[in-house]
């Protein structure tokens, strides 16, 4: 059971903070939490109460049997290559990384040296630490592992976080991280791009955004009540080709060339949601103006 594990983070930014501080909240040990960043230590140290706090990762790692790798994930490898080389890595010991990215073949020095190597992502976002505290829990992860009695393991420290576990190959972890950018960080995009435009009609952008989100929860709303084939609304989904064409030409005109290329694209994917509805011969006009200014 992973609740009586010892756990150690390396990594004291958003997740890592959140994960001791969950942990911590569910009777488990956190030992130790490193990180390169003062200052993401002493953030941690507001959430994390009684674990050691430093910039050392081997001395931290020294102090349990489960070590939570949290850092960027351009700093995994070399963190988990640190703890193996200078001899925190023990046969048995469970090495964890959060990357939705990356496979287990990253923490290899640690697999040599015996330890069990997993992955867990949750599919979330997370902007800040009381609201990674507050969404981690009830969010689906991703587990990857390499063998049965690992994967069990992984699971249960899941549960223990608050999350749903879902298996995971590692040859679809691109895949599915895909899927997670396209979902979160992409949206984030548009709303930007939607924002700057309410602002050139007049609005602040406090305004704008204030204005844009009810419209946003409601397309949720949609979503989790229809499905996304049932959710689509607007110019694609009534086959209003000329409104599409008043669209494209505006963005044309003022030179928005990446929202010009990005409205275009997305409304031909947004153009197969919205064949049942729309003729046959519509969608095929749509489909012709659409790739013009792709």
């Amino acid at each position: 059971m992973a609740r009586k594990d010892r756990f150690v983070i390396i990594g004291g930014g958003r997740v890592g903070t959140a994960v001791g501080s969950i942990l911590q909240s569910k009777g488990a040990e956190v030992a130790a939490v490193a990180s390169r960043s003062e200052q993401s230590l002493e953030q941690a140290a507001k959430y994390i109460k009684g674990a050691l706090l430093t910039s050392d990762v081997v001395k931290a790692a020294k102090r349990g049997n489960v070590i939570i790798i949290t850092t960027p994930d351009d700093l995994i490898a070399d963190t988990c290559l640190s703890l193996a080389s200078g001899g925190a890595v023990k046969k048995g010991q469970f090495i964890v990384h959060m990357s939705g990215a990356l496979g287990l073949d990253i923490l290899e020095p640690a697999e040599e040296m015996g330890a069990r190597t997993v992955s867990i992502h949750p599919l979330q976002t997370f902007a800040d630490v009381p609201g990674a505290i507050k969404r981690m829990p009830g969010s689906t992860f991703a587990v990857t592992a390499r063998d049965p009695k690992t994967h069990a393991w992984a699971e249960s420290l899941v549960r223990l976080l608050g999350g749903k576990p879902v298996t995971l190959a590692e040859k679809d972890k691109t895949l599915y991280h895909i899927g997670a950018v396209v979902a979160s960080n992409l949206l984030v995009a548009l709303e930007h791009a939607a924002e700057l435009i309410y602002q050139e009609i007049g609005m602040h952008q406090e305004q704008a955004l204030k204005a844009l989100l009810p419209l946003i929860e409601g397309t949720v709303d949609n979503l989790k009540r229809h499905g996304t084939e049932k959710a689509l609304t607007g110019p694609v989904a009534r086959g209003d080709i000329g409104v599409l064409r008043r669209h494209l030409e505006r963005l044309e005109r003022d030179d928005r060339e990446p929202l010009l290329q990005a409205y275009a694209a997305l409304s031909l994917y947004a153009l197969d949601l919205a064949e049942a509805e729309v003729s046959k011969s519509r969608c095929e006009e749509i489909e012709e103006l659409l790739r013009h200014y792709l």
